[in-house]
């Protein structure tokens, strides 16, 4: 996500290919923007496709600036500003303008929108933060957990209902009333302080690794062949686990107090 605030050199000049990272960042904003154009004139597949893309570019650009020693104040700064809009302000509007393609709702949409940005402007500032406070007493909670749900997550949690329609079709999931109030709590939960856990973060062991690879490549293959009901998939998981993982962080938290 975020790339890694640290200075690489003094130097008033620097090499051509560091500014890699921050080109992917700047085309991750151009390709989310676009989803908006896509779910103007109603195409609905291209839109989530471009998100999703935009998304997978934002997990890219913080490793190559790590990969090419370029991480900078700049690049974080760039990163969070791109981060707000392509996943507090795209996916919104992307939903949005699916609702009003078959229904005309008035206020409750829009009102969707405005909220989940301002959430998504609290998650980010509250990460931005975290990321040099020491705050957290208990270093294990600090390593597998966020406070709420990261900004990304919450974007492609936020495309759920959209995503199950283009599997399934349109059912009750799609009932306009119910995906602006399933929106309003997705942005209420990345708000929010509830334990979630950092996946990027899990340690595997040895004994498991080949057993994780052979999941991730179910993952690969579902996506390829069937990726809205992939994408479904693990979005239900997701939510579904989420309260296991509020007791798991509060069992752990009482056993190092």
């Amino acid at each position: 996500m975020t790339q890694s605030i640290k200075k690489t050199n003094n130097s008033n000049s620097s090499p051509l290919v560091s500014l890699l990272p921050n080109i992917v960042t700047l085309a991750s904003l151009c390709i989310a923007l676009s989803a908006i154009r896509f779910a103007i004139h109603q195409d609905f597949d291209k839109s989530l496709i471009f998100l999703l893309l935009a998304g997978f570019m934002d997990g890219v650009d913080g490793r190559l600036a790590r990969y090419l020693n370029s991480t900078s104040e700049f690049g974080a700064q760039l990163d969070s500003l791109v981060d707000f809009v392509n996943f507090g302000v795209v996916p919104t509007f992307v939903v949005y303008s699916w609702i009003n393609y078959s229904y005309e709702i008035k206020f409750f949409d829009w009102a969707m929108v405005l909220f989940f940005a301002v959430c998504t402007a609290i998650r980010l500032a509250r990460f931005n933060v975290d990321l040099t406070s020491d705050e957290e007493s208990n270093p294990l909670l600090k390593k597998y957990f966020f406070k709420g749900i990261p900004a990304p997550v919450g974007a492609v949690l936020s495309l759920l209902p959209m995503v199950i329609s283009q599997e399934f079709g349109l059912g009750f999931y799609s009932n306009p009333y119910l995906v602006i109030s399933y929106v309003f709590l997705i942005a209420m939960m990345m708000a929010s302080t509830i334990p979630t856990l950092s996946i990027k973060k899990i340690s595997i062991r040895n004994d498991y690794t080949s057993l994780t690879l052979l999941g991730l490549a179910l993952i690969i293959i579902g996506l390829l062949i069937k990726p809205w009901f992939t994408l479904a998939f693990i979005g239900t998981i997701y939510i579904l686990t989420m309260p296991l993982i509020i007791y798991l962080y509060y069992s752990i938290k009482s056993k190092n107090v």
